[in-house]
């Protein structure tokens, strides 16, 4: 059985991960743009952009996580430890 607090826990932890890929990607595309091409600053376009799903990604998981997507995330959970215990048993 999946708690709450095991739930939420989860939804952090997408969130550090989505901010882990975020800064050695967008360092590399603003490193890649200022070798390149330093004129035009594209890559500080994509870092805005992605950095703010990060903040809103970050407010969501540590600041108002809705019911709904902590019960959504418990049955994401619960349905891993099913299929885990099935091919447990079959293999």
């Amino acid at each position: 059985m999946v708690t709450h607090a095991q739930a939420k826990q989860q939804i952090e932890r997408g969130f550090l991960i989505h901010l882990g890929v975020y800064v050695p990607v967008a360092a590399g595309l603003i490193a890649l743009n200022l070798t390149r091409n330093p004129d035009k600053l594209w890559s500080l376009w994509v870092a805005a952009g992605w950095g703010l799903g990060i903040a809103l990604h970050g407010t969501l998981a540590y600041l108002a996580t809705p019911e709904r997507a902590i019960q959504r995330t418990m049955h994401r959970m619960e349905e891993r430890q099913q299929h885990r215990h099935k091919v447990q048993q079959a293999g």
